[in-house]
């Protein structure tokens, strides 16, 4: 068992040790025990600490990330931070958003090809 400002894992415990980690991290967020904006430690560090593998701290951040409660820059990974360039205010987009936008984003492009293909004739060239 291992803990980091309240991360505590255990051998006994049915989830997996990377859902442990994140389950207790997003609860350090949640809480506000991790601050928006604060630098979670690093991979490194979380493996040292814990004595999870670095594969496992990996997964467990890639979760966090895709749930939007961290963002992670070329300095480390922050908890999200609504204020934050890197983190915005909207939560995840849904497949099914993604295939609107797309959609959206495909009949732009036939418009904007459309009238391309007419400038010419109005340019007077």
């Amino acid at each position: 068992m291992g803990t980091l400002g309240g991360v505590t894992t255990a051998e006994n415990d049915p989830r997996a040790p990377f859902e442990q980690l994140a389950d207790d991290l997003r609860e350090q967020i949640r809480s506000g025990d991790i601050a928006p904006g604060q630098k979670l430690p690093s991979v490194r560090e979380l493996t040292e600490r814990l004595g999870f593998a670095s594969a496992t701290v990996q997964k467990a951040l890639r979760v966090l990330r895709g749930e939007g409660w961290i963002f992670t820059t070329g300095r480390g990974s922050f908890a999200h931070d609504p204020e934050s360039p890197y983190g915005g205010s909207a939560p995840p987009v849904t497949a099914e958003q993604f295939a609107e936008l797309k959609d959206q984003l495909t009949a732009l492009t036939e418009r904007v090809r459309s009238l391309e293909q007419r400038l010419p004739e109005h340019s007077g060239t």
